[in-house]
């Protein structure tokens, strides 16, 4: 029996992505298929996504400090436009 390796590599990629999503969604007010729509929409790395949340969610930073630090991030100003798209 041969081992499909690209099958196994493909498995696993999709258990990372959604175990991310889920952990994102438990953490937010977005669901799983929400998460993957921004990540797609934006094409926003799971890493840089998470770090703009974590600068939203910083209590110790001042606005202008967040909006700074977003706008370093890749894709963050662009996320966070297609996050204010879905509220209006």
């Amino acid at each position: 029996m041969s081992i499909d390796w690209e099958k196994i590599a493909k498995e696993a990629g999709t258990a990372a992505d959604d175990h991310f999503k889920n952990q994102i969604s438990s953490l937010t007010s977005f669901n799983d298929n929400e998460i993957e729509i921004l990540i797609t929409e934006t094409g926003i790395s799971k890493t840089d996504l998470a770090s703009v949340f974590k600068e939203v969610a910083d209590a110790t930073k001042s606005n202008n400090a967040k909006a700074t630090a977003i706008s370093n991030i890749t894709k963050g100003v662009d996320l966070l436009v297609s996050i204010a798209k879905k509220v209006i």
